[in-house]
Formats: structure tokens, sequence, C-alpha cells
């Protein structure tokens, strides 16, 4: 009896192990979909452009399709294509995989195992832009904004004056070293 325990136990250990490791690769997304019951938790999720998906398994055998309709056979013509491995999950839930989603646009995908898209194992991610920050983008300028991702024109440069701007251009150029040249080793 003990020699069947063991080996029985160690299995049990390396399966929880397995389940464990499995779904800790999850946890970094920003967002996740509970795949079970034939269906996906959210079946309707909106996220912005750059984030990720985290698809878990709580139990029965589902894949993560983003390719080709299975109910249609057409392909989705989703902005991207992806497509996550099938994977047995449990109630702790098995992580299939996280997709990070680059390019904006409606992303619908099913489950391909058997008749689960059927059965209404189908669900969609709206992938947006994210709001975009405008400032000064020009590094050199008083009002510069290092989490502007585009230059909206307000850059003020003649305003502010630069460290080393001699000669009050607005710009730290050779101009000004050769001013700064022409004086030096000059008292008062």
């Amino acid at each position: 009896m003990s020699r069947l325990f063991l080996p029985l136990f160690s299995a049990f250990i390396f399966s929880c192990a397995v389940s464990v490791q499995t779904y800790a690769q999850c946890d970094n997304a920003d967002y996740t979909v509970q795949a079970s019951n034939f269906s996906y938790e959210p079946n309707l999720l909106s996220i912005e452009v750059g984030q990720s998906v985290a698809f878990v398994n709580m139990g029965g055998y589902h894949d993560v399709n983003g390719e080709i309709n299975s109910l249609t056979g057409s392909p989705y013509n989703n902005p991207e294509d992806f497509y996550l491995n099938p994977i047995s999950g449990n109630s702790s839930g098995v992580c299939i995989g996280v997709v990070s989603f680059d390019v904006p646009g409606t992303y619908t995908y099913d489950c391909s195992i058997g008749n689960h898209a059927a059965y209404g194992m189908v669900a969609s991610i709206s992938v947006e832009m994210n709001e975009a920050l405008g400032g000064c983008t020009y590094e050199f300028a008083c009002n510069f904004n290092s989490d502007a991702s585009f230059d909206d024109g307000s850059c003020e440069i003649t305003s502010c004056v630069l460290q080393g701007d001699i000669t009050g251009d607005g710009a730290v150029a050779v101009d000004d070293l050769l001013v700064l040249l022409s004086t030096f080793g000059q008292t008062l």
C-alpha cells in the first residue's frame, strides 16, 4: 500500500505545482478572461492599445481561436490573428496564455474544440486607442513635457533662457561658444 501511496502522492503534488506555475504566467496581464462551461467571461471586453489579456481555463478543455470562425470556417479578419493552444483547466484556473493587443479594432474569438463555439463559446475584445497626451516634445523648450505622446505646437522656446545661450537666440550653438571664447581670460 505504501509503495503505491508515494508515487500517487508525488504525482498529485507535481500536478498542483504545475497548475500553480502555469496560472502564475497569467498574473501580469492587464485583464483576465475565464473560460469554462462553454463560455468566456467576460464575453465582451474593452481595452486600450498595448494592453494584455490573460485567458484562464477554469474547467474543461479549451483553446482561444482568433483566426478562423469555428462555425462558418471563414477567417475572423481580426486586425491581428491570434491563437492559444488547448489546455485542460481546473477550478483553481490554468493559464491558457496571454495576448497583447497592439492594433486597434474588434477581435472576435471562439473555442474551436468540438461544438463549444456552437454552444455559445464565442467572445470579442474591442481595442481602442488610448487617450494620447499632447504637449511640447522638444526637450530644449521651457515647457517640455516628457509624458507627451505628440507635439501639440505649444513649445515655448523664446520665453525662457537656455543655460549656455549667450547670444539669446533660443539655442545653444557654435556662436555661443565663440562669444564665450572671445571673452575668455579678460578681467573687469
